[in-house]
């Protein structure tokens, strides 16, 4: 399920319900009371955590020959799960996930089916095709802010947030197809990477990256969020630049994994004190 990627989705959704107005004090009171607003962040946050984790399930099924050269530690390639196993833990998941966001509303409901056949096909179809697989599994990730953002109704309030992370998550996916070329070479898998060349991949992966940087201190400057953002922006800003500085694959994504959950706080801290 990859843990720390299922905890990232929840941290977005949050961010997402304060963001569009949600108030997250009453917590204890309010969170088994049924259509009050802490209890469906409750449930989007369990939704998300678990769709997530199925998307990365199912993924693995999918990846397990060119796992074998890529990441052989990983539990199917490693034997300790069988891909059969993994494949109807995925399939649970997406169910259980799919049935928390009934509780909240049909937007909610939506989003949830919609985004977890996208994981699927992800999975399956969409991870082996060239960009189409990076831009799928970028809107992805920015649509938790969104999801978020649902539980009020409220979704406009997130879409800046949503394209910064839109934008920094394609220029990562661009460039984490160079550190997975080999394997995907010999599994016959067709990436960006394997299509254009190393070399293509970091000049539109860094394009991509700089991008959202350059445009990080909108919410800021319109008003959106509070100071507090701007300063540990800054610090995910110069993450994101480091990463982008490297010319190590492995680097790169371990740089902005981490740029990532910065700018996750710095969008929730940022949200909460304006």
């Amino acid at each position: 399920m990859r843990v720390e990627n299922c905890a990232m989705a929840g941290i977005a959704v949050v961010v997402g319900f304060v963001v569009a107005g949600g108030n997250l004090t009453g917590l204890q009171s309010s969170v088994f009371s049924p259509g009050s607003p802490i209890s469906g962040l409750l449930h989007a946050i369990i939704s998300a955590f678990l769709i997530t984790g199925a998307g990365n399930a199912i993924n693995d099924y999918y990846d397990r020959d060119a796992d074998k050269k890529n990441a052989p530690k990983r539990p199917i390639p490693s034997k300790a799960i069988s891909a059969k196993a993994a494949f109807y833990v995925a399939i649970v998941l997406f169910g259980i996930g799919i049935a928390m966001s009934a509780f909240i509303n049909i937007s909610c409901l939506a989003l949830a089916s919609i985004n977890s056949v996208l994981l699927f096909f992800y999975g399956r179809n969409l991870k082996s095709t060239v960009f189409t697989g990076n831009v799928a599994v970028s809107y992805l990730t920015a649509s938790t802010f969104v999801y978020g953002a649902l539980v009020l109704s409220n979704p406009a309030a997130t879409v800046f947030l949503a394209l910064l992370a839109f934008l920094a998550n394609v220029g990562r996916e661009i460039i984490g197809d160079v550190e997975d070329i080999t394997g995907d070479k010999k599994a016959g898998i067709m990436t960006f990477a394997t299509k254009y060349g190393p070399n293509s991949s970091w000049l539109y992966g860094r394009a991509y990256i700089i991008a959202a940087v350059l445009l990080s201190p909108v919410p800021y400057l319109a008003g959106f969020l509070g100071l507090p953002y701007l300063a540990l922006v800054a610090a995910a800003d110069a993450l994101f630049i480091w990463s982008v500085a490297t010319r190590d694959a492995r680097m790169n994504q371990r740089l902005t994994k981490i740029a990532i959950l910065v700018g996750l706080l710095a969008f929730l801290v940022g949200a909460l004190i304006k």
